[in-house]
C-alpha cells in the first residue's frame, strides 16, 4: 500500500488481529514504513520504527516467559535456542504472513517497486510494530494474550522438533546450495483477477529448470506453494 490505509481497511484488520483499538490511529502508525514518512512527510511525521522497537522487547519478554513456565525441565541453553528460533526475523515474517499485514503496510513507491510489502525484515518489524501499538492502546494483558494467539503454531512445532517450520524459500535456497545448484529464482507466469484481488501465479527454476508452480493472492504466498512444491520434487521434506 502506498497511501493511508481507510478507517474501513483498518477495521478489518482489528478484526483480523482479534484487538480493538480505543485508537486506531496507533493501528495505523504500527503500518507506516520509514520510506512513506520520506516521501510523505507532511501524511505520516512519524514511522513505525518506535513501536517496532517496543514491540521487539515486548515479544521477546512474552515468549521467553511462556517457554520458561511450559517447559520446566528444559535447560537455559534449549531455552534461549526455542526463544530465538520463534523471535527471528523468519518466523515473526511467517506470522505477519498469516496476518497479511503485508497487504496492510504503507510503504514508499520506491520501496512498492522493489517488493517491500513482501520483505521478510518489513513484515516481521510489522508485527513487532503492531505488538507495541496493542500494549500502548491495550495493556500488557491484552498484548500477551495476542502475542500468544499469533505464536501459537510456531510455539507448539517448536515444542515438538528442534525449531518452527522453516519457511520454504529460505530452505529451498539452502537446500539448492548445498547440492551444487544455482540459486533458485521465481517469476510470475499469470495473474488473474481484479486489481484490488489479484491472483498470482508463480513458478521457481532451480538449476535452470522449472521445478515448482504456486498460487496466491500475494506474490509472496504464490513463491512459497512453489518453494514447497520444488522441495517435494527434490525429495526434500519441509
Amino acid at each position: 500500500m502506498t497511501a493511508s490505509s481507510s478507517s474501513l481497511g483498518l477495521d478489518e484488520l482489528q478484526r483480523s488481529l482479534g484487538v480493538t483499538f480505543d485508537d486506531p490511529g496507533l493501528l495505523e502508525l504500527a503500518l507506516v514504513h520509514s520510506s512513506y514518512v520520506a516521501e510523505y512527510p507532511d501524511a505520516h511525521p512519524e514511522s513505525n520504527e518506535r513501536l517496532e522497537y517496543l514491540g521487539d522487547a515486548l515479544v521477546g519478554l512474552v515468549v521467553a516467559h511462556e517457554l520458561y513456565q511450559r517447559f520446566p525441565d528444559n535447560p537455559e541453553g534449549r531455552l534461549t535456542q526455542m526463544r530465538a528460533a520463534l523471535v527471528s526475523k523468519e518466523a515473526l515474517a511467517r506470522v505477519a504472513e498469516s496476518l497479511d499485514l503485508g497487504a496492510s503496510l504503507i510503504v514508499g513507491k520506491g520501496e512498492a517497486g522493489t517488493g517491500g510489502a513482501e520483505r521478510e525484515s518489513n513484515l516481521a518489524d510489522a508485527f513487532e510494530a503492531v505488538v507495541g501499538a496493542v500494549l500502548i492502546d491495550q495493556g500488557y494483558d491484552v498484548a500477551r494474550e495476542f502475542t500468544l494467539r499469533a505464536l501459537a503454531d510456531s510455539i507448539r512445532a517448536v515444542s515438538e522438533q528442534d525449531g518452527p517450520p522453516r519457511h520454504p524459500k529460505s530452505l529451498l535456497h539452502e537446500v539448492a546450495m548445498s547440492r551444487g545448484f544455482t540459486p533458485p529464482s521465481y517469476r510470475v507466469i499469470s495473474t488473474e483477477g481484479e486489481d484490488h484481488l489479484p491472483r498470482f501465479t508463480c513458478e521457481v527454476v532451480v538449476n535452470g529448470e522449472r521445478m515448482g508452480t504456486g498460487a496466491g493472492r500475494r506474490k509472496a504466498h504464490a513463491e512459497r506453494e512453489a518453494a514447497a512444491e520444488a522441495l517435494e520434487t527434490l525429495g526434500h521434506e519441509i
